[in-house]
């Protein structure tokens, strides 16, 4: 839409996905000069490869500003799945409320709300890194290889997983990212020969051949379309994770006959939030802050939220004339003591699953499939709801010690790792103390 790289920007946001249109919403709608900055065109804007399963109602909370998906930006409805352990054959049924988004329509009507609201948009643009971080002024490179400088009072790094801003101090604390820290997936948007049952949803198998720490997943799209893919840390590639998912696709009755519409590569990560999520004049949310679950790596719903507060947060400091590291800290701290404290707590759990041998981990899941409790409980960033459900489930596992001893020191990890997180510093000054903390809790983890 615009080439000229303008000036007078209040707000820059780094990328056109869900993080970074959910961000924008808010502080046009507030009447700020916001500018987007998409390295794609805008019509490809919302491609990604991903599940695209959320919960229902899990943007709910953002409904202020955004608008929950609806019509031909929901491909299904499934209301329940099956999680298959390793041997991909012993299958556990799970309830689930959820939704499937056919991506590209629900990414581009994002993007229309936050143009409507009044947010600028330049595309086929890419953030090279910082110019001047002191003054909030950063490269940006076009697609015919010019490039130019752009400030702004505030900026906003909404541009994934490969994050320059925020590897190159835009935060308060230098947090890298390993390699057992990294997912990397292929999925592919298959036709089927026969219609899948919608509300019967699809399946996940954990650890097929070739993705020992991850896990490959059938998911409906309405009809007979489906969501496929395969994913794993980038330290357990094991080959060609594209043969790893056509072995995976040959090994399925229920996709036999598939034929592929569309396919791609991408990352994300899978672990802990940012230690930092803020610095004087910049913030980070979606995937370029690690919002995502360690468990699934499932980041939408998370990207969404932590936008629209990201937004909200930018928009209080602007108005109090204070952009610095403090000013903005707010938002990190709401962020890390609610969604945050419970997807850290997942870290030690997804521990705990990969650890487990087969028998274990069937037996395991069957217990949590007979408990809804535990469910939400889990999804919260806890192991038991409660001493009473605590004290029934156990009470199944009295002979498999070792089971239990790993239950209940993970359930404890867990615990710990909650009340750290629900118990973020108010400002930067604590965040130093709050980190040696985080780093002797993640040591003990290994202990386990």
């Amino acid at each position: 839409m615009m080439r000229k790289i303008p000036e007078g920007i209040d707000i820059a946001v780094i990328g056109a996905g869900s993080a970074g249109c959910s961000a924008a919403l808010p502080a046009a709608v507030a009447g700020l000069r916001v500018l987007i900055i998409e390295r794609e065109q805008a019509a490809d804007v919302g491609r990604k490869v991903c599940g695209n399963m959320l919960g229902s109602d899990g943007l709910a909370p953002a409904a202020e500003h955004v608008t929950p998906p609806n019509g031909a930006e929901v491909a299904a409805r499934p209301k329940s799945g099956t999680f298959y352990t390793r041997d991909g054959k012993t299958g556990v049924a799970l309830p689930a409320d959820a939704v499937v988004l056919n991506r590209l329509v629900f990414g581009q009507r994002l993007l229309a709300d936050a143009v409507a609201a009044g947010a600028g948009l330049l595309d086929s643009c890419s953030c090279a890194g910082w110019s001047d971080r002191e003054s909030t002024r950063v490269r940006l490179r076009f697609s015919d290889g010019s490039e130019g400088d752009l400030t702004a009072r505030i900026i906003i790094d909404a541009s994934g997983f490969r994050s320059v801003l925020a590897r190159e101090g835009g935060t308060t604390h230098d947090d890298p990212i390993t390699r057992t820290e990294a997912a990397v997936a292929y999925r592919e948007i298959v036709s089927l020969p026969d219609p899948i049952d919608e509300r019967a949803g699809g399946f996940a198998v954990l650890a097929p051949p070739g993705a020992g720490h991850g896990y490959a997943w059938v998911f409906p799209m309405g009809g007979r379309l489906a969501n496929v893919g395969i994913g794993t840390t980038l330290a357990s590639v094991a080959g060609s994770l594209r043969e790893a998912y056509n072995d995976f696709v040959a090994g399925r009755p229920e996709l036999r006959g598939a034929e592929r519409i569309s396919g791609g590569a991408g990352m994300v990560p899978a672990r802990r939030p940012l230690a930092s999520l803020v610095g004087d004049g910049f913030m980070v949310v979606g995937d370029a802050g690690c919002q995502t679950s360690p468990l699934h790596g499932g980041g939408i719903t998370p990207s969404v939220l932590a936008g629209v507060k990201a937004g909200e947060q930018a928009v209080r400091a602007i108005s109090n004339g204070e952009t610095s590291a403090r000013a903005l800290w707010e938002y990190g701290t709401q962020f890390m003591r609610t969604i945050g404290a419970a997807y850290a707590a997942h870290e030690p759990l997804k521990d705990l699953i990969y650890s487990l041998s087969n028998g274990d981990l069937v037996f395991l899941c069957t217990q949590i499939a007979q408990s809804e409790k535990l469910i939400h409980a889990i999804q919260r960033g806890s192991f038991l709801p409660g001493v009473g459900e605590a004290l029934r489930r156990l009470a199944a596992f009295t002979r498999r010690p070792r089971l239990v001893a790993k239950i209940i020191g993970t359930g404890k990890v867990m615990a710990s790792v909650r009340r750290h997180y629900e118990d973020y510093p108010d400002s930067p000054s604590g965040l130093e103390s709050w980190v040696g903390r985080e780093e002797f809790i993640r040591r003990s983890r290994r202990r386990l």
